[in-house]
């Protein structure tokens, strides 16, 4: 567990710097973080765990798939991305069929790094680019829609699961501060009736205050938990890097820490419906 969440932690510094052009999506939710068997539909008993980073490039139309699992059921039978549909819902294969290629096959534990033309026809499901306009330019635009309002999803096919063992629906990632001066791990004491400050970092290409609708935002042990007290109005640099940041508060009692915690998950939209999702490390203490 302990090293799933070092190769997912990577993947969101990976993915809050990459560069304006380039679309940056982590597999999360809508139950559980990361690739989980709680994020299929139906949900499953499977322990294993896994991250997914994609980077589409809009600009030269390359799509980088960056996977990592271990601890399957059964083993692994393909990989794709999904789309489109609104969690937690079930939506046909959008890329390569019967599976990414190079995808490890028959294994229960794996990385996985590939990089995708997406202006190439191969690089997609032929049903899926019949459904949406016939051409590979008509299917980026559909799938990229898809990714950008949190309609698409990772899943990892397994012979315990054939429909679905792991998966996690794509989400813009968010750098955040938990209690903004305190060192990471942050501690948080889950039997506090107090309230826990959690600031979403503003970017040179992201203003966080201006773009988080901030009646959508959830934080906590899983990231859906409905704890928010309220947001600061205005913004307030809490790193020190000449931009506003937004610091919302949350009931402690709300967020679902329990001892032996080691994330909390923020979870939320833009105005304009992009998922966002933003984690960092914590340490329970009584």
């Amino acid at each position: 567990m302990r090293q799933s969440l070092c190769v997912l932690a990577l993947l969101f510094l990976v993915a809050v710097s990459s560069r304006a052009e380039v679309l940056s999506f982590v597999a999360t939710g809508p139950a559980a973080p990361g690739l989980s068997g709680l994020n299929e539909n139906p949900p499953n008993g499977s322990s294993a765990i896994g991250s997914a980073l994609i980077t589409f490039d809009t600009v030269t139309s390359m799509m980088t798939v960056n996977v990592a699992f271990t601890g399957l059921s059964g083993t692994t039978t393909a990989s794709h991305i999904h789309c489109c549909v609104s969690p937690p819902g079930n939506a046909g294969v959008a890329t390569t069929v019967p599976t990414f290629t190079g995808f490890p096959l028959g294994v229960t534990s794996g990385t996985y790094v590939q990089t995708f033309d997406m202006l190439n026809p191969a690089s997609y499901n032929p049903a899926f680019v019949a459904a949406h306009g016939g051409t590979a330019v008509s299917a980026e635009a559909a799938l990229i829609a898809g990714m950008l309002a949190g309609q698409a999803y990772l899943n990892v096919h397994s012979t315990f699961r054939p429909g679905g063992e792991i998966r996690g629906f794509l989400a813009k990632p968010v750098d955040i501060s938990i209690k903004p001066d305190a060192a990471p791990p942050v501690p948080i004491n889950p039997r506090s009736h107090g309230k826990i400050p959690v600031a979403i970092l503003s970017t040179p290409t992201f203003n966080a205050v201006t773009s988080v609708d901030t009646s959508s935002v959830t934080f906590g042990q899983t990231g859906n938990e409905q704890s928010l007290a309220f947001c600061n109005a205005g913004g307030e640099d809490v790193n020190g890097d000449g931009l506003l940041d937004l610091v919302c508060h949350f009931e402690t009692e709300l967020t679902g820490f329990q001892s032996g915690d080691t994330l909390g998950i923020l979870e939320g939209k833009t105005f304009s419906g992009v998922p966002i999702v933003g984690q960092e490390g914590i340490i329970t203490r009584p």
